[in-house]
């Protein structure tokens, strides 16, 4: 039997929808890569132009793990572990702004040697001991929503820091020892909430 010119349009146009009903179809049951994908702070800080020498201060402190001890970036981007990461790192704004501080007339420093200062010339060891003085590790992770006075925190390096109001900081916050009796110059908090994972938060901040 000959089909109409009308008949064909027809078919044609069913097969059309048919064909594209089955592809909706599809692509709402096949998951997407970015389906259960879990975001870890280490690689978002990694990733984060906001924090490239921190990142790259990381690096350089896995270089050289201790006997028994664990890389910095395989901890932070340890997801299946109940542990949360409260990051209080220098941001590329923090060391510039220090490289400024510290210069003076015709004596200029840049990032680099501000770095070079806290790492003994990026030695992977005293690297190793800048970075995990700026990582604070608990079963919660700490938003500025958590901040408070008298809030205690021990680093990675094993030091131990009380959370102070600063009128001086942006965020209203700052750090001194938890044994010192002064709040004279502590280390300040710049910015909250930079960096929002998983398994932890960044903020802004120099904590040596």
């Amino acid at each position: 039997m000959k089909l109409t010119k009308e008949a064909k349009w027809f078919y044609l146009v069913i097969t059309i929808c048919m064909t594209l009903l089955v592809l909706s179809c599809e692509e709402k049951d096949s998951p997407t890569p970015d389906d259960n994908e879990i975001e870890d702070i280490g690689t978002l800080l990694s990733q984060s132009a906001q924090f490239t020498h921190f990142a790259d201060l990381i690096t350089i402190a896995d270089q050289e793990i201790p006997e028994g001890g664990r890389g910095i970036m395989d901890m932070l981007t340890d997801t299946e572990s109940n542990e949360q990461y409260t990051i209080f790192a220098p941001s590329n704004e923090v060391f510039e702004s220090l490289a400024q501080e510290w210069s003076g007339g015709d004596f200029q420093l840049g990032v680099a040697e501000v770095i070079a200062e806290f790492t003994h010339s990026g030695q992977p060891a005293k690297t190793r001991d800048f970075v995990l003085g700026h990582i604070f590790k608990s079963t919660v992770r700490f938003e500025s929503s958590a901040f408070q006075t008298d809030l205690v925190f021990e680093s990675e390096k094993g030091i131990s820091w009380t959370m102070i109001q600063s009128q001086n900081a942006n965020s209203g916050f700052g750090f001194v020892l938890s044994q010192s009796s002064s709040n004279v110059n502590p280390y300040l908090i710049f910015e909250t909430d930079i960096i929002l994972a998983d398994n932890g938060v960044v903020h802004s901040a120099l904590v040596n």
